[in-house]
């Protein structure tokens, strides 16, 4: 070896004992890595999905606000209105979205699915449940209903109602 010149020592670091410094107390940071974690979860639960989740969400905010501004919803799911054009009109062709204006109102563009959007969201809604479920198995029930919780508030939805209370268990 040149004088002044150290081996280079590879080891292998466990990816839990990288230091992120700061960072782990970084809520944002934190959300960023736990969306990837989630996404990365479910692919690998379910590497072969019909739909991306970008369209399986637009499916699912459309079915549950038919004839909704396309503007609107583009604003809810912080997507650009450039792409949701675009992203809209791509469903279109693939018949599962149509679009149309309504008569008192000539500049707004209102979505709703088509009996074939319907026919894959229907199949597509379970497996989602289920997906999500799963991805999120490393949380209690308690846990999982103050995290959503918590994303809500985040994301400035507002709170959900209580869930229902759990059914008597027959004896």
């Amino acid at each position: 070896m040149a004088a002044g010149k150290e081996a280079i020592v590879e080891t292998e670091l466990d990816p839990a004992a990288i230091d992120l410094g700061d960072l782990e107390r970084s809520a944002s940071f934190l959300l960023r890595i736990a969306q990837l974690a989630a996404y990365e979860a479910i692919f690998a639960i379910a590497p072969n999905m019909p739909l991306k989740l970008s369209e399986q969400t637009l499916l699912q905010v459309i079915e549950d606000n038919p004839d909704a501004r396309q503007g609107a919803i583009a604003d809810v799911l912080h997507i650009k209105w450039s792409h949701m054009t675009k992203f809209v009109r791509s469903m279109e062709m693939r018949g599962l979205v149509e679009r149309y204006v309504p008569p008192n109102d000539r500049r707004s563009v209102l979505l709703r699915l088509t009996e074939e959007g319907r026919a894959q969201l229907r199949e597509i809604r379970p497996r989602m449940r289920k997906l999500d479920a799963e991805a999120m198995s490393m949380l209690t029930a308690q846990e999982h209903r103050q995290l959503v919780g918590l994303l809500r508030k985040v994301a400035g939805r507002p709170p959900l109602a209580e869930d229902p209370p759990a059914p008597a268990r027959a004896e």
